[in-house]
């Protein structure tokens, strides 16, 4: 097969570097255009912080408009992790109309909870699922999830790519990791996650409270992708960081050690806790406490301009082609809100179980919410779908 890969910033290759090794691995053609980058990078205006990862000889047979590039070969096959905005959207449209090329998206996140956002979102992307030939999903709780919002097209359930490769960190990382947080062996290490939603300032204080109890602890943060660099948090990261006493994680690519180095996660339970699951870390989780579990189907948010970044009318009824409040309200209620609670219930008490016990069938029931498999081998599948539907 002819294969190209594209990956806009550090988060996506995460998602991707699995793939295109297992691709090469078998002898496929490959062409990948990456960057390592935390914040995203346009093809064209950043072209310098990309890398060309080519397996053949870099003939030109191809001229690719939007990544700027000559191809070495007509491509069977684009794999991108998202769709909606650029640069993958123009992407996409260019290989799929130009290069009649069939395209595959890599889910980059575990959609297991429902909440007015995902509803809006996954209506915005069933304007893009015509030219998806094939979704990658983690598990089949999770494809339930996308289905029930109204997301359409075609759902493959191969497991979590990103943790085939990123968990494996070499000793030497680990101790750069170590040098450049100066971190103490003699002190517990905690992991604080941020959210980006209408808990997140009560969850910010919830932290401080903790910092504050236990001077002993160092304590790490990791935001949300892109959040140090967006306006709207600007004042969370300058002129000091908004948390006292605690290092705050800036580039995406040192997240992998820290997960492994830090003895306890905290947050509220998401994408991110696949990870805690993995390595056996102690968790502590605030959704029950600040009220987060009943408070995640609410849509005012959205109508009153909340912390995250999708909580903004404006920008629902520009991208749905909505001319009226009301219209937006009647997609983020009804039906799919009260199957939301009923799906959101099954992973709260997932949740609770495995706190309460955590043994190795409550942590097993949990792990397969986020992953069928869980065995570092999804980008095989992957691959068997791509070279079985060429």
């Amino acid at each position: 097969m002819n294969v190209v890969v594209f990956a806009s910033d550090s988060k996506a290759l995460s998602s991707l570097n699995s793939s295109i090794k297992e691709l090469a691995k078998r002898g496929h053609r490959v062409f990948s255009m990456v960057t390592q980058h935390t914040q995203l990078q346009h093809p064209i205006y950043q072209k310098q912080n990309y890398q060309i990862l080519c397996n053949v000889s870099r003939t030109d047979v191809l001229q690719s408009k939007s990544l700027g590039e000559q191809l070495p070969f007509k491509p069977d096959w684009l794999i991108v992790n998202r769709e909606r905005w650029n640069p993958e959207s123009d992407i996409i449209t260019e290989f799929k109309k130009q290069f009649k090329c069939k395209v595959a998206l890599i889910e980059p996140n575990s959609q297991m909870l429902t909440n007015p956002e995902n509803i809006l979102e996954g209506l915005s992307r069933n304007r893009f699922q015509d030219m998806i030939d094939v979704n990658f999903d983690h598990s089949t709780w999770i494809k339930k999830i996308r289905q029930s919002v109204g997301i359409k097209g075609n759902f493959q359930v191969v497991g979590n790519p990103k943790y085939d490769l990123n968990t494996e960190i070499d000793s030497k990382t680990i101790d750069t990791l170590k040098e450049l947080y100066k971190i103490d062996p003699n002190k517990k290490t905690v992991l604080l996650f941020s959210i980006l939603s209408s808990a997140r300032l009560n969850l910010k204080l919830e932290y401080k409270k903790l910092i504050i109890e236990n001077p002993d602890y160092q304590f790490f943060y990791k935001p949300y992708p892109g959040e140090p660099f967006d306006i709207k948090f600007k004042n969370d990261y300058h002129p000091n960081f908004f948390l006292p006493n605690c290092t705050p994680i800036l580039e995406e690519s040192h997240v992998w050690g820290m997960f492994q180095l830090c003895d306890m996660h905290v947050g509220i339970l998401g994408s991110i806790n696949h990870a805690t699951l993995l390595y056996n870390k102690e968790y502590l989780d605030f959704s029950k406490q600040l009220g987060v579990r009943e408070s995640y189907l609410d849509p005012s948010p959205i109508f009153n301009q909340g912390d995250g970044i999708e909580q903004n009318k404006n920008m629902w009824k520009n991208v749905l082609n909505l001319k009226s409040d009301n219209e937006l309200k009647k997609l983020v209620t009804g039906n799919t809100m009260n199957q939301g609670k009923i799906n959101n219930n099954v992973v709260w008490s997932t949740l609770d179980s495995y706190i309460k016990d955590k043994s190795n069938i409550n942590k097993n029931s949990l792990l397969k919410l986020f992953d069928d498999f869980n065995d570092k081998q999804a980008c095989e599948r992957i691959v068997n779908y791509l070279e079985n539907n060429i």
